[in-house]
């Protein structure tokens, strides 16, 4: 029997239309129950027959396979790929080994029972349910175990490892010269490219995927492929050709749910291009889904249709259209819930009904948050789409609780309280999406009164203003900032650079002040806060609070301490004694063979630095010749910097052939023995350095040993993605998942690391989701506190200042915020340290008690 892949397996990956399917990644969450009772008699029975010792080889193929795609559409990623992967791992059974010229006994074994109504398994998000796979041959099966684990991929939006598994397939197909199998894979490749904006190349197997389908008369696939054509259309009357040949296509086929979701599809598009096409798919989409009762299906045409009413300014019968897709959704379809309960709230707060608006918006988060873990966050550039796609949806519930509260008064506690959790919840979920680990999870639920003395400040960044909410006990205090984001992004983005370089900044460092701080120092002094604990927005992270400056001259360290935390349900439990400094103090003045494992472009730029190839920007040092020009001869060797400017990056697109000695020297810090020997006279514990301090050996220190401080003085960087940040260790790049592993402790009774000290890493400057690296970085390895750096600082006052937070922290009752508080003034008070490039980098993150 001939193979036919029903084709919701193409409107999932290949048309992309699909609703948000779950991601791959979950923690400590039970298995996804299937989604009804008929996938969960299937599941039983295709696992049955791989069960069955006696069950023919072809039967059990066809079962993971079938098994495999129905895990696919409950999120079941993992158990889908190892059944693929088995499949696509098993050797020929003796049957298929000549030639395939005979087929495989036909498999007896019970099947899963058809779903209601339907000729074959219709699995409403898509699948391989419909294969008529019975008497087909390994090769046939083999392609179509590939071609299902390529859609699996890019279901999950990893379109470089699909693209390799659908050009398999691809080729595997056409070997077969099976014109079904040619069309579906090439299909779903010309998606997967054009997802990578290859657009020619996508073209062209589209048009061979419309050939295999027209040449195998599947009207399914052919729709399916024009509709992507359309996509890919020069110009927009040849995309109304492309959508004519798939309406006419979808006429031809008689499985309601496919026919429905291609008409669903296809309007989609039509609406895109302008196409009249649109009213009529989704009219006709809207009868044959409610007749068949797909309730979910029926749903979308009439959400679909509501939008269509809301582009020509029909409100009142858009909205009463999206109430009837509301009404008709399944109640676990929380994907199409969230979204449709948010377009409904945009719609009332447009309106000026801002208490239904606000109802909308809760209604839309309790429906996220259902799916939250389960939704896929595309990265780009290091970056995630989660601040484009859901982070609005939370905000805009924050900014309509703002202006409720407004209009309260004293009443307006249980608002701002609301308002602190949602922010809060945006705060958790970019931590997870910056490391896309959903394991991230809240240390605490209950983020009430902190300790005495302190303030807890959010500035939450809008179109038009700044939000300043205040928490200090149990109560909360707000004010509104009348600032744009784009002129408070562009004064940040200007202060962290001019700090960074040692320019003057007093304008910006004021400008900000009087924004941010100013409005609040009357609560803070009536309060008598001595701690004020930042939660960033934003541009914001890359910005020290410490050094911003009141008019009177004064900065903000000389009135308050300073901490920095993600979100205050990522703050471990509160514990203020420090009696226990026990540390292990690593560092490394001249690295060894990991030279040659570090990025090219990072040692490069060193290199030239040290060959001396680039001249020094004139405002870098304005206080006389105390440090060497980073950029003179004799380099990092001679300058007492940590790290290497973003200008110097951009000078590296030659290779430089720099034998490993050069690298050595070019990354030397010399002032790190020195960092080491002063700490190691003044902290009990041990000290690795240089030759000592080898990764493994490293690892196995921190794990053999319980210390409460772990001080690393070595190069390291924080830039793009979580899985480029990393440490330089003698022999070996140490990366951050490895560091926080080790230091997280093995068992339930062991204390946490109290303290873990970057002293010479740096965070890039130009992304402001970088600092995030260094709250990731303690949060997942338990530590309770982080001290680093926001860029390179000299030596001599990363020398002094170190000494001076330790000799602090060993005080009676003192705290790491005061500690560090302390060490900062001492700076400041001196002649030679003064100017905050020398003192305001280091930021502590975390518990600061």
């Amino acid at each position: 029997m001939h193979i036919r892949i029903l084709h919701t397996l193409i409107l999932t990956a290949a048309l992309l239309t699909a609703p948000l399917a779950p991601a791959a990644t979950t923690c400590q969450r039970p298995a996804a129950a299937p989604a009804s009772r008929e996938q969960a008699a299937a599941l039983a029975a295709w696992s049955a027959t791989i069960a069955q010792h006696s069950a023919p080889a072809a039967a059990v193929i066809e079962a993971r396979i079938r098994r495999a795609e129905t895990y696919r559409t409950l999120g079941r990623y993992a158990d889908a790929e190892a059944d693929l992967m088995t499949v696509l791992k098993s050797p020929p059974p003796p049957l298929f080994q000549r030639g395939e010229k005979e087929k495989p006994p036909v498999d007896k074994s019970p099947q899963p029972p058809l779903l209601k109504g339907e000729e074959k398994p219709p699995f409403e998000k898509g699948g391989l349910g419909g294969f008529e796979i019975g008497q087909l041959g390994f090769s046939t099966l083999h392609a179509t175990a590939t071609t299902a684990l390529g859609l699996l991929y890019a279901q999950q939006r990893q379109f470089a490892r699909a693209e390799t598994q659908l050009r398999d397939a691809l080729n595997q197909a056409r070997e077969l010269a099976d014109p079904t199998l040619i069309a579906t894979a090439a299909n779903s490749l010309g998606n997967v490219l054009l997802e990578q904006q290859h657009q020619p190349a996508a073209s062209a197997v589209y048009r061979e995927a419309l050939a295999q389908a027209r040449a195998a008369n599947d009207p399914g696939l052919i729709a399916s492929i024009s509709i992507n054509l359309a996509r890919v259309a020069g110009n927009s009357a040849q995309a109304q050709r492309e959508l004519q040949t798939a309406h006419a296509a979808t006429q031809q086929i008689t499985i309601a749910a496919e026919r429905a979701e291609l008409l669903l599809a296809l309007a989609a598009r039509a609406r895109e291009s302008g196409s009249g096409l649109a009213r009529d798919s989704l009219l006709e989409a809207e009868q044959i889904a409610a007749g068949a009762g797909l309730a979910r299906l029926h749903a979308q045409a009439l959400a679909q249709l509501s939008a269509l009413a809301a582009a020509s300014g029909q409100s009142d019968e858009a909205q009463n259209l999206l109430a009837q897709a509301l009404r008709f959704a399944p109640l676990e379809a929380y994907d199409l819930r969230y979204q449709w309960e948010w377009q409904l709230g945009q719609w009332l707060r447009d309106a000026g009904e801002r208490p239904r608006a606000i109802a909308a918006y809760r209604r839309a988060v309790a429906h996220l948050q259902h799916i939250r873990l389960d939704i896929p966050v595309e990265y780009a550039a290091g970056r995630s789409s989660f601040r484009e796609t859901l982070a609005p949806l939370y905000l805009g519930l924050a900014d309509l609780l703002f202006q409720e509260a407004a209009q309260r008064g004293d009443a307006a506690q249980p608002l701002l309280r609301e308002a602190r959790d949602t922010v809060e919840q945006v705060k958790l979920d970019e931590l997870r999406d910056y490391f896309r680990d959903a394991c991230i999870l809240p240390l605490r639920e209950d983020i009430g009164a902190l300790a005495s003395r302190s303030a807890v400040f959010y500035p939450v960044i809008f179109a038009e203003r700044v939000e300043l909410l205040v928490s200090i006990g149990e109560r909360f205090y707000r004010t509104t900032a009348p600032v744009s984001r784009e002129q408070i992004q562009m004064v940040a983005e200007i202060l962290a650079l001019k700090l960074r370089y040692n320019k003057p900044a007093e304008a910006e460092s004021t400008q900000l002040y009087d924004w941010l701080i100013a409005p609040i120092v009357p609560w803070l002094t009536e309060q008598r806060v001595e701690t004020l604990v930042f939660v960033p927005d934003g541009p914001l992270r890359a910005v020290p609070l410490a050094a911003l400056r009141a008019s009177d001259g004064r900065y903000l360290v000389e009135s308050y301490a300073v901490a920095t935390v993600p979100g205050l349900k990522l703050l471990p439990p509160d514990d203020t004694a420090h009696a226990d400094l026990t540390t292990l103090l690593a560092g490394l003045s001249r690295p060894g063979p990991v030279v040659d494992e570090l990025p090219a472009w990072w040692v490069n730029a060193l290199v030239q630095q040290n060959r001396g190839h680039q001249s020094p920007p004139a405002p870098l040092f304005q206080r006389g010749e105390k440090e060497k020009p980073p950029f003179s001869k004799g380099g990092l060797g001679g300058f007492d910097r940590r790290g290497v400017s973003a200008s110097a990056q951009q000078l590296t697109a030659e290779p430089l052939r720099a034998a490993q000695v050069e690298k050595i020297e070019a990354l030397a810090l010399p002032g790190v023995a020195e960092e080491i020997k002063q700490l190691s006279a003044r902290l009990p514990g041990r000290t690795l350095r240089d030759q000592e301090f080898l990764l493994k050996r490293f690892v196995a220190e921190v794990g053999g040993q319980p210390y409460r401080v772990v001080h690393i003085a070595s190069h390291g960087l924080f830039q793009g993605p979580p899985e480029d940040n990393f440490i330089v260790t003698y022999d070996r790049k140490l990366d951050m998942k490895t560091l926080a592993k080790i230091l997280k402790p093995k068992e339930f009774a062991q204390r946490p690391i109290e303290l873990l000290v970057l002293s010479a890493c740096q965070t890039a400057e130009g992304d402001d989701r970088t600092p995030l690296g260094l709250s990731g970085v303690a949060l997942q390895s338990g530590a309770r506190s982080a001290l680093g750096s926001l860029w390179p600082v000299g030596d001599a006052a990363t020398q002094l200042l170190m000494q001076q937070f330790y000799e602090q922290l060993k005080q009676p009752g003192m705290t790491k915020g005061r500690a560090l508080q302390a060490a900062q003034k001492a700076l400041l008070a001196s002649d030679q340290y003064r100017q905050p490039n020398d003192w305001a980098a280091f930021i502590l993150v975390g518990n600061w008690l």
